[in-house]
């Protein structure tokens, strides 16, 4: 059958601002295929199999990262070792990191238009691949815990989430350790863990945080992990040993997507990593939350080809 299928989530913060959208899209999608609004993960595995038997050639997800990151999953699981369709993000989140480090710009109504219009006259679509991340069997594209997960606890209370926020709250962070306020405290809340790259298991074992990702750009302009685009099949690790005055020091590296030369900074590409902690671990994918035990095995996953008109 082919055509677009397009997943929109009722529960982020710009659908919920505007519950229009939805309709606006099934009218801009026509008969170039169909859109499902799944209110929890039940209901989106049932869509996945649906546009599975109905062979969609574009899966377009209205919502943010974590929106993708859920679907990701989903998909995976019915998918198995099948090919996923091509993907297009249509920015309909608040934080749209993805889309914005694959380069695509624009409203919702507006990407999935461009999109049908190409699709229905045959135009060839833009594209480029990114490897996802599996934790366990979550998939995404950027992991972290401690410090990362910390900070974007932080960053989605109260006020509506957004850049100016972000960047707020990261020189708010800076001087709070500058005076050992309370804000610093609660971030740089450490984590006792085992971490092993492929194999070799990394000399400390008292961190700030570990950061992974199969992407570059984290938002906020920095790019922590400039070397595995250009390195399919891998994850890139950096790992924080030092303290959130160490890690000022290195955030002009990070924006510019330079080495990390820090002895505090252990990084490296790699095939597996294995996190093995003295107590369960929360953690983020994308933006999203989790509870783990104590050990995560983070894997590179698929091949995943972003697609937009």
């Amino acid at each position: 059958m082919g055509g677009i299928g397009v997943i929109t989530n009722p529960r982020s913060r710009r659908n919920r601002r505007n519950p229009a959208l939805a309709r606006q899209l099934a009218y801009v999608l026509g008969e170039q295929g169909q859109l499902a609004a799944p209110h929890d993960f039940d209901a989106l595995h049932r869509v996945a199999e649906h546009f599975k038997e109905r062979q969609i050639d574009i899966l377009a997800v209205n919502g943010g990262d974590g929106t993708t990151h859920v679907a990701l999953t989903a998909f995976l699981k019915v998918y198995g070792d099948e090919p996923l369709p091509r993907v297009a993000l249509l920015r309909g989140g608040t934080m749209n990191t993805m889309a914005t480090g694959v380069g695509i710009r624009g409203r919702p109504d507006q990407l999935l238009g461009q999109l049908v219009q190409a699709y229905h006259s045959g135009q060839p679509l833009r594209t480029t691949e990114r490897n996802c991340l599996l934790v366990n069997d979550q998939a995404g594209f950027l992991f972290g815990n401690g410090m990362l997960a910390n900070f974007l606890e932080v960053y989605y209370q109260g006020s509506e989430p957004s850049p100016v926020k972000g960047a707020r709250l990261l020189a708010q962070a800076v001087l709070s350790t500058m005076v050992g306020g309370a804000f610093s405290r609660r971030l740089r809340r450490r984590v006792r863990m085992r971490v092993t790259v492929d194999g070799h298991t990394w000399d400390s074992q008292d961190w700030l945080t570990v950061a992974i990702g199969t992407v570059d750009n984290i938002g906020l302009q920095f790019r922590p992990f400039p070397r595995v685009v250009g390195t399919p099949g891998h994850l890139e690790i950096i790992g924080v040993q030092g303290t959130l005055g160490d890690l000022a020091k290195v955030l002009p590296a990070i924006r510019l997507a330079r080495p990390l030369n820090h002895p505090a900074f252990p990084n490296s590409l790699a095939k597996e990593v294995i996190l093995e902690a003295e107590e369960p671990m929360g953690f983020m994918v994308d933006g999203d939350f989790h509870s783990a035990g104590q050990r995560l095995e983070i894997r590179p996953g698929p091949r995943i080809t972003f697609t937009w008109a």
